[in-house]
């Protein structure tokens, strides 16, 4: 496995149901990808905001992704590349 460090803002569609947020697909690079999985989620608090981070897969890539409450903004974070 490849593992890249990424740190780029990307544009989420997401859909929000019953106080949780749920990423659909994402747009990085002039290419769309849509997720298949959400093998995990989880919420970082901290004193100047918080962010709710993501674990994604995309066929038999996957994606860490976060969104930044202080920043307003999703970012990818990184890639596992399988191979």
């Amino acid at each position: 496995m490849l593992t890249e460090k990424i740190g780029e803002p990307i544009r989420v569609v997401a859909a929000f149901s019953g106080g949780s947020i749920k990423p659909l697909r994402f747009r990085w690079q002039g290419r769309t990808y849509q997720i298949e999985t959400i093998n995990g989620r989880w919420f970082d608090r901290r004193t100047d905001g918080y962010s709710l981070h993501y674990s994604v897969q995309v066929g038999q890539e996957t994606y860490y992704m976060h969104f930044s409450a202080q920043d307003v903004q999703w970012w990818l974070d990184e890639v596992i590349l399988d191979g």
